[in-house]
């Protein structure tokens, strides 16, 4: 996939007071549904601002303006709940794991398994050993020294870590022939490895769950909607023209016109494919987290994704920002200082990242 990492050196023009008074307007529009804003998502609010007016300058136009040629919803006598087991039996439409894949699977899950086994598999697939030493060498590690080793990659990183990235990020070539009418997928794609980016720098930054996890989990909370566009296309055109009619949030078009949502979807498939419980945990509550969870990384993909979507950095389908859980929310003690933390160089960091991980 190709990617555009063009950045400019030149000092950005300040947006007029015409550009932020439109901005305004739109940012408040994206956060429509959030009716109590506490001073970090008031924070958010005003960051998202910020670079909605930077982007309106650059461009020149709306970049969030209405589409005035979207589809329209199908007629209600069309509209029938669907069972996601059904979908996930369609076996010929859905990718086939790689045999690498399953071999990965399974060393993560064996308490045995040395740096030699897990370099051992990778090696297998040249195309996976070249996306890991890209990946461990680019700004999503920054270490001091060059790795040009599998072995060494696993020694630097360790094992479980780099065998977590590895098993998740094998997923993303299954996805390659997804229809991108609907969504735009290249801004799919930076949703998603932007909600990693910043599941990750809050695991590190709150010092809960495992950083690897935590960006493979935020990496894959939307597999479920790759899913439906592969396999019931004509209903997520559906689903994304009621969503915008009805100004509700995807998830909740969803569970109106399909009868469930992505995130159920994409946690069966994650658990068809026998992934460990907290990735799948991670998938399944990305929008609807339960309060008390043993694992951190459901919730930080919950605000990640709040996070994310505050930014203007949407998956395409999706407009709206969720209110978060408030339990979840208050439990992971996030302040517009971390905030602040969070976000900076992002955009650095999501360009290499979007270059390694979606390089053809």
């Amino acid at each position: 996939m190709a990617t555009d990492t063009t950045q400019t050196s030149a000092p950005q023009p300040e947006p007029s007071s015409e550009t932020v008074e439109r901005a305004k307007t739109l940012v408040a529009r994206r956060f429509k549904h959030i009716r109590h804003k506490d001073d970090t998502l008031k924070a958010l609010a005003k960051l998202g601002l910020e670079r909605l007016a930077r982007e309106m300058t650059v461009t020149a136009h709306d970049s969030e303006k209405e589409n005035r040629d979207e589809p329209k919803p199908l007629p209600d006598h069309e509209i029938e709940a669907l069972d996601p087991l059904d979908i996930l039996r369609r076996e010929l439409q859905l990718p086939a794991l790689p045999q690498v894949f399953l071999e990965l699977q399974q060393a993560i899950n064996s308490p045995k398994t040395s740096s030699d086994d897990l370099a051992a598999i990778i090696s297998q697939d040249p195309s996976l050993t070249a996306f890991l030493l890209r990946m461990v060498n680019s700004v999503f590690y920054s270490l001091p020294v060059q790795i040009d080793t599998i072995t060494r990659a696993v020694t630097v990183v360790g094992v479980n870590q780099l065998n977590t990235l590895a098993v998740g990020t094998s997923v993303l070539s299954l996805f390659d022939d997804v229809p991108s009418e609907m969504v735009n997928m290249k801004q799919f794609w930076k949703h998603s490895i932007a909600v990693g980016i910043i599941a990750r720098r809050l695991c590190s930054i709150l010092g809960k769950g495992d950083p690897e996890r935590s960006f493979v989990a935020g990496l894959l909370h939307d597999i479920g909607q790759l899913v439906l566009l592969k396999t019931v296309p004509e209903r997520c055109a559906d689903v994304i023209a009621y969503s915008r009619k009805m100004e509700t949030q995807l998830f909740e078009a969803e569970h109106a016109r399909l009868g469930f949502d992505h995130a159920t979807l994409g946690g069966m498939l994650l658990r068809k494919w026998n992934f460990p419980y907290v990735l799948v945990s991670a998938v399944l509550e990305h929008h609807v987290p339960k309060k008390k969870q043993k694992e951190a990384e459901p919730g930080l993909v919950h605000c990640a994704e709040i996070i994310v979507a505050g930014l203007g950095l949407s998956s395409g389908g999706e407009y709206f920002v969720q209110p978060p859980n408030r339990v979840v929310w208050e439990a992971i003690g996030l302040t517009p200082a971390h905030l602040n933390q969070v976000i900076d160089g992002l955009d650095d960091e999501l360009d290499e990242a979007f270059s390694v991980l979606m390089k053809s």
